[in-house]
């Protein structure tokens, strides 16, 4: 049974646009989109509907649907307030074999057999070219599903049927989040606005007690990020911070620095308009996008493990810069 958090909003993505009518035929379907927790939910939704059950009875256990990593691979983890996070793993060669070893076995109980393959922006590019005849031509009453946050091989990708998870509206976010926590609070109104509308963002921001914290902080280490004379102080606000609350805070910064680059040109902002303004001070457009652009790098850099501290501090230098050039 699937252990997704989102599960209960299984509805909300059943009635999506971009699976009202799947091909029974398609032997590969590439399920793409930022929310991970998301493309769970519908890669079950649209398993059920090539295999002729239910949307209900996609989240039971099946012979036939068949997901990997493996769920006894997905190794649970604990947060500060006590709830549980999965841990994303790659797949390996080792899971592909054991595709590749299965194909041929007919279908045990439903119509179709189908694999889907979570995270699969993770696979190597070995794996990806050993499943490249299989998704062009599987054998009959097979299809794959892959659930992809990131790029794959353009030979994959040419060979899948492709459907994009789109964001939901804010609104919508934060109307279904009240169903299920505290309707109308601060803490649901936050993470809705920044979760960009993906619901499994959403709900691992009301699960993190210190998001609220880490917005704090975001918003005054762009107010500090105004020349060299504040990067003593800016560089304080981060300083003890570990690889997982920076990599939280580039988050929010990031999105926050989207949403400056929206008020400079006149759109609704997501966050509070107040907060906006209140750090907008010293930003164009042009450098509000290059500085959310520094962020994606900095991201990148903290997650292959180079020293947090180090990622921050290059970070800040370069919003500084980008701020002071596009005000020439």
């Amino acid at each position: 049974m699937i252990e997704s958090g989102l599960k209960k909003y299984s509805y909300l993505y059943a009635e999506l646009d971009c699976v009202k009518n799947i091909n029974s035929d398609a032997s590969a379907i590439l399920l793409s989109g930022e929310d991970d927790e998301g493309l769970k939910v519908l890669s079950r939704i649209v398993a059920a509907r090539l295999c002729g059950i239910s949307d209900k009875q996609a989240f039971d256990e099946h012979a036939d649907i068949i997901v990997y990593p493996r769920p006894n691979d997905d190794k649970k983890s604990k947060t500060k307030s006590g709830g549980e996070k999965s841990k994303r793993y790659a797949i390996s060669v080792e899971d592909i074999k054991e595709i590749l070893d299965s194909l041929y076995l007919t279908p045990f109980e439903l119509k179709n057999k189908v694999y889907i393959i979570e995270n699969a922006e993770s696979m190597s590019e070995i794996c990806q070219n050993k499943l490249l005849k299989s998704l062009e031509e599987p054998p009959p009453r097979v299809c794959f599903i892959l659930c992809s946050s990131g790029k794959l091989l353009p030979t994959v990708e040419s060979r899948c049927n492709k459907i994009e998870l789109p964001p939901f509206d804010i609104a919508v976010v934060e109307r279904e989040l009240g169903k299920f926590h505290k309707a109308g609070s601060a803490e649901v109104k936050l993470a809705a606005q920044a979760s960009r509308g993906n619901l499994g963002t959403a709900e691992r921001i009301l699960a993190d007690a210190g998001f609220a914290d880490t917005y704090a902080t975001a918003k005054k280490l762009l107010l500090l990020s105004t020349g060299s004379k504040m990067f003593a102080h800016a560089a304080a606000v981060y300083e003890k911070l570990s690889r997982d609350k920076v990599d939280a805070l580039l988050g929010v910064v990031e999105y926050l620095l989207n949403d400056i680059a929206r008020y400079c040109i006149g759109v609704d902002t997501v966050f509070d308009g107040k907060d906006i303004v209140e750090i907008s001070g010293g930003y164009t457009a042009h450098s509000a996008a290059l500085a959310a652009e520094a962020v994606r790098e900095a991201k990148k850099h903290n997650a292959a493990n180079c020293m947090p501290q180090a990622v921050m501090d290059t970070l800040i230098l370069k919003i500084m810069e980008v701020k002071a050039q596009c005000r020439k």
